[in-house]
């Protein structure tokens, strides 16, 4: 329809003011466009993978036609005590820089967000993820409940989150309680509790029950107790 105005011959003072109006929309998209600020990580690549001892360089970027002018300075937020290795408050318009060495105590996806701090607001980036698989020569040794070995519950309906810790060969201990690190978790007797893939324990009725939580060769029994109050 706006292509069949822009082009058709003017004829009468309504389609002149249609013209005009298309004009005036075409105008304020075009700046809004041009004006818009996005953030964005253009370093590391999503989905990319690293191992023990490598630099990875985090760069973030305005994407073009950012007015850089409204951004005051950026952070990187990134997993589980690596933000340390980056300055704050990164002013280096339009382009933020920050590296960070992978170590054995590093998680195994390292989340990674740009946060822009404008006069008035933030702007944030998409979220990028990256991965450091373990070894191969470093093995899971044993698991334990960070939340304890027994799991009490006094109303049905109520829950209690499961977090498994597995210690390896290289004696450091590491998250495994979801699913996506292998751990499995199977009620005795679901009339008594459920437990979902990621350890989510649900009281379903009174008595007990054991949670056995897999992982490898690895195991665990988790007692569970639910006394109706």
């Amino acid at each position: 329809m706006l292509f069949k105005l822009a082009t058709s011959p003017i004829t009468s003072p309504g389609d002149y003011m249609k013209v005009k109006l298309i004009s005036f929309v075409s105008f304020f998209l075009l700046f809004a466009v041009q004006n818009v600020l996005a953030l964005v990580i253009t370093s590391p690549k999503n989905g990319s993978t690293y191992k023990t001892g490598d630099t990875v360089k985090v760069v973030a970027e305005l994407s073009q036609g950012s007015d850089y002018d409204k951004i005051l300075w950026v952070d990187f937020l990134i997993s589980e005590g690596l933000n340390e290795s980056c300055p704050k408050e990164i002013a280096t318009h339009p382009r933020y820089e920050c590296t960070f060495t992978i170590t054995q105590y590093s998680p195994q996806i390292i989340i990674i967000t740009a946060l822009g701090k404008t006069v008035d607001s933030a702007v944030v980036s998409p979220t990028i993820t990256i991965s450091v698989p373990l070894p191969s020569s470093v093995t899971l040794q044993s698991l334990k409940s960070f939340t304890g070995n027994r799991q009490f519950f006094s109303q049905i309906g109520d829950h209690n989150q499961l977090y498994i810790v597995g210690t390896y060969s290289d004696a450091i201990e590491r998250d495994i309680w979801l699913a996506e690190k292998g751990t499995t978790y199977i009620s005795s007797n679901e009339k008594v509790v459920t437990v979902n893939v990621n350890g989510l324990i649900t009281a379903t009725g009174a008595g007990k029950a054991q949670i056995t939580v897999k992982n490898g060769s690895k195991k665990l029994v988790i007692d569970a107790i639910v006394q109706i109050r």
